[in-house]
């Protein structure tokens, strides 16, 4: 759903919630600088996207949710101009497969763990700058573009430097990457078993204790 099909809405009211809930979760990590646009680069135009997700709760209660999203359309970037390169972490379905059955047969803890905002932790490393957005325009420099330090949905490095920030965090925590499914993380320590399975943004955490679980669930909350 797009902004104006939102806004007049029923439900109005509470698409601007999710939509300040956004540009906040933006502003807290502070995504861009605001700056002079360029001359020789392009400014990219981003688009609010909204969403109703339903949640099944721990009660059984069913959980309704409206999310906006600020994304960038992919077909005005071209390659080698906006972007170099760009890959997502896809965990084989034969690997999740083998893992869920090792849990069952050993007795193991699993948790899936949904990291929201995942791309917006992404450290950018090429040069992109976008418009400010209808609505959120800083007063006192309106004219300004903003130059993006961190990364938004829609970008095409988005997946690639999410990918990599977490690839570094998860080694720095002593896992190692195993091949030849790229999605696969594995830490033994003292015995104990802990395994990271990554699907793009989701991640399946699997230990021989549940201590471990959130253990590491801890260490990703600080991160991200």
């Amino acid at each position: 759903m797009m902004y104006v099909q939102a806004i007049q809405r029923q439900k109005s009211a509470k698409w601007n919630i999710a939509t300040d809930k956004e540009m906040e979760a933006i502003r807290k990590i502070k995504t861009w600088r605001l700056t002079d646009r360029p001359v020789s680069r392009r400014v990219l135009k981003g688009k609010l996207v909204y969403t109703v997700k339903n949640n099944l709760e721990n009660n059984g209660n069913n959980e309704t949710r409206h999310k906006a999203r600020l994304c960038f359309l992919r077909n005005w970037k071209m390659k080698g101009r906006d972007f170099n390169e760009t890959f997502a972490l896809v965990a084989k379905f034969t690997t999740i497969r083998c893992i869920r059955a090792m849990t069952a047969a050993n007795g193991w803890e699993l948790h899936q763990m949904d990291v929201k905002a995942a791309f917006l932790n992404g450290d950018h490393d090429e040069e992109v700058y976008v418009e400010q957005r209808n609505g959120y325009v800083d007063p006192t420099y309106p004219e300004k573009g903003c130059l993006l330090l961190h990364l938004l949905y829609g970008l095409k490095q988005a997946l690639k430097m999410w990918n990599a920030k977490l690839d570094d965090f998860l080694k720095f925590q002593g896992f190692d990457n195993i091949d030849p499914d790229a999605c696969l993380f594995l830490l033994i320590d003292d015995g104990e078993i802990i395994i990271v399975l990554v699907y793009v943004e989701d991640l399946l955490l699997v230990a021989s204790r549940l201590a471990a679980i959130y253990k590491i669930k801890k260490a990703l909350h600080e991160l991200f």
